[in-house]
C-alpha cells in the first residue's frame, strides 16, 4: 500500500526537511512500483534497476538525515542525540540489507522485506522524533512550511524511475 504524506502528522515547521520526508515517501512508493512493474526480479536487468534504486534510496536518506541533523544541532534541541542515535541504527540496518541483496540474487520477498523496514522505521522516526522540530521553527519558516505543496513537485523518484522505462524502451 503507498504511502500517503498527512501535512498534520508529519509536518516539522522546515519547509525543506518537508519535502525531504515527501520525497521518501514518493521514494518508498517508487520501489513498490518497480515491484509492480517488474515481471521477471531474477533477470540481470531487473537485479540492476533494483540496486540502483535501493542505492540511490540509500543516498538520499543519507543526505537528508546530514541536513536534518544539522537543525537538530543549531537550535540544540533535546532530541538531537536521539535523533542521531535512530539514524546510525537506520544507516547500519539499511547497510544490512543493502549488502544482503547486492551479495546475491535479489528476490521480491528480499525487496518486499526492505520495503516494510524502510516504510515502518520511516513513520515512526517522522511522527515521533523530527516532529519535535515543530517547537523550534521560526514562525515564517512555520507559516512557509504549512503554505508549501511540495507534493505539485515533480519528483526525484519519478525522474529516477523513468530512467529505467527509458532504458527499457532503448532495449
Amino acid at each position: 500500500m503507498p504511502l500517503q504524506w498527512d501535512q498534520e502528522r508529519y509536518t516539522t515547521g522546515y519547509a525543506h526537511i518537508d519535502e525531504q520526508h515527501f520525497q521518501l515517501f514518493d521514494g518508498l512508493n517508487s520501489l513498490l512500483i518497480f515491484l509492480k512493474d517488474s515481471s521477471n526480479i531474477e533477470q540481470p536487468e531487473e537485479q540492476e534497476k533494483a540496486v540502483e534504486l535501493i542505492g540511490f534510496l540509500g543516498e538520499y536518506a543519507v543526505n537528508h538525515f546530514r541536513d536534518e541533523e544539522a537543525l537538530f544541532a543549531k537550535s540544540d534541541h533535546p532530541m538531537k542525540v536521539v535523533n542521531e542515535e535512530e539514524h546510525r541504527r537506520f544507516v547500519a540496518k539499511y547497510l544490512e540489507y543493502k549488502n544482503k541483496l547486492t551479495a546475491g540474487a535479489i528476490t521480491r520477498g528480499s525487496l518486499i522485506q526492505l520495503h516494510i523496514f524502510l516504510q515502518s522505521w520511516l513513520i515512526k522516526h517522522i511522527s515521533k522524533v523530527d516532529t519535535a522540530l515543530r517547537d523550534c521553527a521560526a514562525k515564517e519558516e512555520a507559516e512557509q512550511a504549512a503554505a508549501s505543496d511540495f507534493s505539485k513537485k515533480p519528483s526525484v523518484f519519478a525522474r529516477f524511475l523513468s530512467l529505467f522505462q527509458k532504458k527499457r524502451l532503448a532495449a
